[in-house]
C-alpha cells in the first residue's frame, strides 16, 4: 500500500462524511470534563432484577469544533463499500458527541437512517452537482426500508436516477463465515450539466 500512497497521493485517511477543526472533550461550567454512559456496560438493578445502564461505566463526551460536511475531491466515479452501521448503533459505536454533531451537520438526513446512508447521500449530492459522473455503493439491504428509502427518494426528487439497483443480494464472507444481505446501487444525474 505504501507505493500507492507515495506515488499517487490520492488516498486519504480521514473522516469521509464529517469535517471539523478540532476534537476535544466537552467541559461543564467549572471546566471539568463531562462524562456520559459508555452505552455498553449494564448491571442488574437490585430492586427490579432488570439489566440497567451502569452509571459507573462512563467515557468523556467529545465535541467537535466547526463541524461541516467533509469535502470530497471531484472524481469521475465514486465507488465504495461504506461502513455498515445501523442507526441504533451509531451512538454506541461512534459516541454521543459524534452522533449528535453528524445529525446537526446534515439536518436533511432522517435520524433513523443507517450510517451508510450518510455516505450514499453525500455521493448522490456530488453526482447531482456533476462533481462525479456516477457513484456506486454496496450498502445494507435496509436501503429499501422506509427509514433509509427516504434518503434515496430525496436524491431522486433532486435530480438523481438509479442506473443499476439490486435491493437484496446474499453476501458471504468465506474467511469469517459471515452471511448477510446487501444492496448495490449506481446513481447518475438526470440534470443537464451547467457550463
Amino acid at each position: 500500500h505504501e507505493p500507492v500512497l507515495r506515488n499517487f497521493k490520492n488516498i486519504e485517511h480521514r473522516d469521509a462524511v464529517l469535517a471539523y477543526d478540532k476534537e476535544e472533550f466537552a467541559k461543564d461550567e467549572h471546566g471539568k470534563v463531562k462524562f456520559v454512559w459508555n452505552r455498553r456496560t449494564m448491571k442488574t438493578d437490585a430492586a427490579t432484577g432488570r439489566e440497567v445502564p451502569d452509571e459507573k461505566a462512563v467515557v468523556p463526551l467529545k465535541v467537535y469544533t466547526n463541524p461541516r460536511p467533509a469535502a470530497w475531491p471531484q472524481a469521475d466515479f465514486i465507488v465504495g463499500n461504506p461502513p455498515f452501521l445501523g442507526a441504533s448503533r451509531l451512538r454506541e459505536d461512534l459516541g454521543d458527541g459524534y452522533a449528535e454533531t453528524l445529525r446537526k451537520t446534515y439536518p436533511a438526513m432522517p435520524e433513523s437512517a443507517d450510517f451508510v446512508m450518510w455516505w450514499w447521500h453525500k455521493a448522490a449530492n456530488e453526482t447531482i452537482a456533476h462533481h462525479a459522473r456516477r457513484f456506486g455503493f454496496i450498502t445494507t439491504n435496509s436501503i429499501r426500508q422506509t427509514f433509509n428509502r427516504r434518503v434515496v427518494q430525496s436524491a431522486m426528487d433532486a435530480g438523481l436516477y438509479l442506473t443499476f439497483a439490486i435491493p437484496d443480494h446474499p453476501w458471504v464472507d468465506t474467511a469469517e463465515g459471515a452471511a448477510v444481505r446487501i444492496a448495490m446501487t449506481v446513481g447518475a444525474s438526470k440534470l443537464p450539466k451547467r457550463e
